[in-house]
């Protein structure tokens, strides 16, 4: 199983957090304004941002 974070493109907040195997992860539902990233273990959205395809620690 892999973990990714479905975040806000403009904004780069995390809106949901996803653990499914790597073959699904093109089937994840984004919006229009969203991406997703695979990340290493489940993360927090109150502690995380996505800048410019990286995860970030807020600050």
């Amino acid at each position: 199983m892999a973990y990714y974070v479905v975040y806000d493109k403009l904004s780069g907040e995390i809106e949901n957090v996803v653990e499914c195997p790597e073959f699904l992860a093109g089937t994840i539902h984004l919006d229009e304004n969203q991406s997703y990233l695979r990340v290493e273990s489940q993360v927090s959205p109150q502690e995380y941002l996505i800048i410019k395809g990286s995860l970030v620690l807020k600050g």
